[in-house]
């Protein structure tokens, strides 16, 4: 699979899902696909892909062209193939949703208190991704009511994780 890219970047349709950034390593982990901070194999890594994007967007099929941004977090190249589908067990879905919940309880004042909502307003967002030769750079789209990312408790404007090549800087106008 070959990845079109243009000078200006990639454009991606998840961009807000960095603001989950600090829970990712843990819900990797509680769906069993880490230990110690790293995939437990290349299929884990794989899957991690689509159930970044199940966060963002609550959907279990997405075509890989949508999936740039979450082979970054994933610590994949982009030309790397994913299944485009995933299945997603009652437990694991309880599992992300309740992430979501606990996320709004710490930030009453997203503006919503609904799941949808939430992914609806901050989630799925344009944005643009920029590679360069030692980091990754993610433009996201600035929306009205992006001021209430004042009263976020998130920090997500350098992400790294282990398991990443490069670190992906975050610029996001609020």
């Amino acid at each position: 699979m070959s990845v079109t890219t243009s000078k200006e970047g990639i454009p991606v349709k998840n961009a807000g899902l960095v603001i989950v950034n600090n829970y990712v390593p843990m819900l990797f982990e509680r769906l069993g696909l880490m230990q110690n901070r790293a995939f437990v194999n290349a299929s884990a890594q794989e899957q991690a892909v689509q159930f970044l994007q199940y966060v963002a967007t609550g959907l279990t099929n997405t075509e890989a062209r949508f999936l740039q941004l979450n082979k970054v977090l994933c610590g994949l190249p982009l030309a790397h193939p994913v299944p485009e589908e995933i299945e997603i067990s009652d437990e694991q879905e309880k599992l992300i949703n309740g992430l979501i919940t606990s996320m709004l309880s710490y930030w009453p004042d997203a503006g919503t208190k609904y799941l949808d909502g939430f992914r609806g307003n901050w989630l799925v967002r344009d944005g643009l991704l920029i590679e360069s030769a030692d980091s990754w750079e993610l433009k996201v789209e600035r929306r009205a009511y992006d001021v209430l990312l004042n009263k976020s408790p998130f920090s997500f404007s350098n992400i790294k994780y282990p398991w990443m090549d490069k670190p992906l800087h975050v610029v996001w106008k609020f």
